[in-house]
């Protein structure tokens, strides 16, 4: 459907030429948080677990942690959305291997919600208690957005901060 998304600071190609899944013993992975009308969007994936969970992903070896989670998003939910703030970290080490978690407060700037019929089987809005209710939603995401919606103070966001102008670069402070 897409081949290359110009999303204003870089192209991004969502070709499928880098494997889906880290092979390594470290792997990083993406979640993106849209929140509208104070509910926050969820998809139900078609594998592993079958529950709603925050639309993200894995981080391709040529992608940084904000091109990641903008690709995610819109492969799984139809919506161009920007990562505004980091608001939670997660590390944990499982068989062996380093497993990295981030998630990103997001803004929608274009698209439609349509989930991609093949991960993804569904998308729809939640509110926390509702989040919190159901047992097919991860306490990691009811637990990040616990803290996003109680969080007054400053979170991550993108510096302007490049050593090159050229590099593949991110700085969140």
């Amino acid at each position: 459907m897409y081949q290359d998304l110009d999303l204003g600071r870089e192209q991004i190609n969502l070709d499928k030429a880098e494997p889906d899944y880290p092979t390594g013993p470290f792997s990083i992975g993406v979640g993106g948080i849209v929140i509208h009308e104070e509910r926050v969007l969820l998809v139900k994936v078609t594998y592993g677990h079958q529950g709603w969970i925050l639309p993200g992903g894995y981080v391709r070896p040529t992608e940084t942690i904000g091109d990641a989670v903008k690709r995610e998003v819109l492969e799984e939910t139809g919506l161009l959305a920007e990562p505004l703030e980091l608001v939670s970290v997660r590390s944990r080490i499982t068989g062996g291997r380093n497993d990295l978690y981030v998630a990103f407060l997001m803004k929608v700037v274009g698209g439609d919600l349509k989930p991609d019929g093949k991960e993804i089987a569904e998308a729809r809005y939640f509110t926390l208690a509702e989040m919190e209710d159901r047992k097919d939603v991860p306490k990691l995401n009811t637990c990040i957005l616990r803290r996003v919606h109680e969080a007054k103070s400053l979170r991550f966001t993108l510096s302007n901060y490049k050593p090159t102008p050229d590099e593949r670069y991110e700085l969140w402070l």
